[in-house]
Parts: C-alpha cells; structure tokens; sequence
C-alpha cells in the first residue's frame, strides 16, 4: 500500500464531483417545468462529465500506481 494514501485522495475527490454532476442530471430530469429538449441536453451533458470524471480517476490511478506522482510533468 505504498501509494494508498493517494489513491485515496484521488477516488474521494473524484467521487464528489462525480455525486455531484449525477445529483445535476437527475435534478434536470426532474425538473417539472423544464422543455424536454432542455431535460435531455441538460442531463446529457452531466453524464457526460460524470462518465469522463470516472474515465479520468481510472487514469490517475493507473498513473500512480506506476510511480508517477507528479502528472503535470506531462505538459
């Protein structure tokens, strides 16, 4: 467990943001008063950065367990 305290901190902040855009879409769905086509594009787009939220943690954790700490040496 070398590197679980980063892990950690990866898949904690991650899994916020991800609650929140999901908590996003449904509300735009739910939404009762709200044109159909605003539902859609609306919760279409947070599902759309919930998913590459995911997409994104997965990577950062793949990068630190490789060893590689510091990601901005990338750029």
């Amino acid at each position: 467990m070398k590197h679980g305290i980063k892990i950690a901190a990866v898949i904690a902040i991650g899994a916020f943001f991800v609650l929140y855009f999901v908590l996003y879409m449904l509300v735009a769905f739910l939404a009762p008063d709200m044109p159909m086509i605003a539902r859609i594009a609306v919760g279409g787009f947070g599902a759309f950065i919930a998913g590459y939220m995911i997409k994104t943690i997965i990577e950062r954790i793949i990068e630190i367990r490789k060893g590689e700490d510091d990601d901005l040496s990338n750029y």
